[in-house]
């Protein structure tokens, strides 16, 4: 297991772990016990938005967590923050695919227009799943809408 970032919000300590659920869970009870002070695990992406400072005033730090997970859960964010589409050396001479295959975005991305998720993995591309294309289509969602450009007018 590996401590991966720590912040302490109004005397109470957060950490983003990696490990087994097992080793998490008990490395997280052994440090509250030491320390005297509760102790919440989170994600990285949660750790972020805590430090950006969207906490609303009176919002206890566990409301603050339990509010950035829900907003993520209903909005369909997925928990980890690793990309799913990558470049990598020797993969398709560093054109982006998916990570874990050898699998371009663009012609899912251009088939989406006809056909569902399901369809596209059923009949052209076995070795994906609907998860992945769902986290892919997420993640550019929020790269365009963080690159979206201002206009003062339509």
């Amino acid at each position: 297991m590996r401590l991966l970032d720590a912040q302490v919000c109004d005397g109470e300590l957060l950490l983003v772990l990696h490990g087994t659920p097992a080793e998490m869970f008990g490395a997280k009870a052994a440090i509250a016990d030491m320390l005297g002070c509760p102790v919440h695990l989170v994600t990285a992406g949660m750790l972020r938005r805590i430090r950006g400072g969207q906490r609303k005033a009176g919002e206890s730090t566990l409301e603050f967590l339990a509010r950035i997970a829900i907003i993520d859960t209903i909005a369909g964010n997925p928990s980890a923050d690793e990309p799913v589409i990558v470049r990598r050396p020797g993969v398709m001479s560093g054109d982006p695919v998916f990570y874990g295959t050898s699998v371009p975005p663009g012609p899912i991305f251009s088939m989406l227009v006809e056909k569902s998720a399901n369809e596209i993995v059923r009949s052209d591309y076995p070795s994906m799943s609907q998860e992945i294309i769902k986290a892919a289509l997420q993640q550019a969602c929020r790269l365009l809408e963080r690159a979206a450009p201002w206009v003062e007018q339509w």
